[in-house]
């Protein structure tokens, strides 16, 4: 080899000796979570008590979804349970429902499988100096299943130093199919009652970045939809966000917020160097609060209700452009060498 290629490609190396080097004291960190406690479907009659007839719940099906990824390699854990309340594949105990939990390859922080700490809610690991992406989702009990509250869990963590990127989401979906049908003792209309508790908990942070471009992002989205699919088109969508206004939006029928006491559908993040963006974040510990709607008018036919509760996570970090122009100068180089070589043999 050449003087010239040798020093280009000493060059070469530096370049990204440099690169790695300078970014090896970087450290970007989120981390998003949503416990769901005492959560409670009821359907009330014309006299705003239990209707304990003319409503059958025909169908319904749970999903959980664990991704987690390194430099975008992605690992992934599916878990779903279908059926009746009298007659399903969910667990009869708890958990109902559970998809293990994932690391993406090579992480240097492994969670296990519904590892929780003191207060009985997933386990949120603290900002290191390592590379690593995890989540994890369980449906522990469920109204539908075994006539308990349902209580679910899930978090989404990612922590990069010298990796480029990690990633990580955790989603509970159901979807239900509910019939309502009029009977001479209880005429209706219906109405639809939906309560429950929730402790949610995000942070983005960078650490030490040096001046390269990172950025870290924490994201929280949970949504309620009622949908008649026979009998009319009324339809409710609700998005708790924490406002003293009504966030239930609703055709057809009467949509009132009962409690939304904090937002369960945003993100969190930050750009900036030593800073770390939070909400409502009390890691380890609980801090659940109330929500709750109550939908009337609802007439005859068929609904499908739908809950569906995401947590997701994102880091990044890019080299610094003059190091990118180093090793882009140092490879055009090796190039313009490698001809000059074929050129003269």
């Amino acid at each position: 080899m050449s003087n010239k290629i040798k020093l280009l490609t000493a060059a070469v190396t530096a370049a990204l000796g440099m690169g790695f080097a300078g970014q090896a004291a970087a450290t970007v960190y989120a981390s998003s979570s949503l416990e769901i406690t005492n959560l409670n479907i009821a359907f009330l009659d014309a006299n705003n008590t239990p209707a304990l007839t003319g409503v059958t719940v025909n169908s319904f099906t749970f999903t959980l979804t664990n991704t987690a990824s390194l430099n975008g390699v992605p690992s992934i854990s599916l878990a779903s349970c279908s059926g009746s309340p009298s007659s399903n594949t969910c667990g009869s105990t708890s958990p109902i429902l559970d998809a293990a939990a994932v690391n993406a390859s090579g992480s240097s922080v492994i969670r296990t499988n519904n590892q929780t700490s003191g207060d009985g809610t997933f386990t949120h690991f603290a900002l290191d100096s390592g590379n690593w992406s995890n989540s994890d989702s369980v449906i522990y009990t469920s109204e539908l299943t075994n006539g308990s509250p349902t209580r679910t869990d899930q978090i989404a963590q990612t922590n990069i130093t010298t990796a480029t990127q990690g990633s990580a989401n955790a989603q509970i979906q159901s979807v239900t199919g509910v019939t309502l049908s009029f009977t001479v003792s209880d005429p209706g209309p219906y109405s639809f009652s939906l309560a429950f508790a929730a402790d949610n908990d995000m942070i983005a942070q960078i650490l030490n970045d040096d001046g390269k471009t990172f950025s870290a992002q924490a994201d929280t989205q949970l949504s309620v939809t009622l949908n008649q699919n026979t009998g009319g088109n009324a339809f409710v969508r609700w998005a708790p966000k924490g406002t003293t206004g009504n966030d239930c939006i609703s055709v057809g029928l009467t949509c009132s917020e009962v409690n939304d006491s904090e937002d369960l559908n945003l993100n969190v993040g930050t750009t900036v160097n030593n800073t770390m963006t939070t909400y409502s974040y009390g890691p380890n510990a609980e801090g659940s609060v109330p929500f709750g709607i109550l939908v009337t008018g609802l007439g005859q036919g068929t609904y499908t209700l739908t809950l569906s509760a995401l947590t997701s996570v994102a880091a990044n970090r890019v080299p610094e452009p003059a190091t990118l122009a180093l090793l882009g100068a140092g490879l055009a180089g090796l190039g313009f060498a490698g001809r000059r070589q074929r050129k003269q043999a």
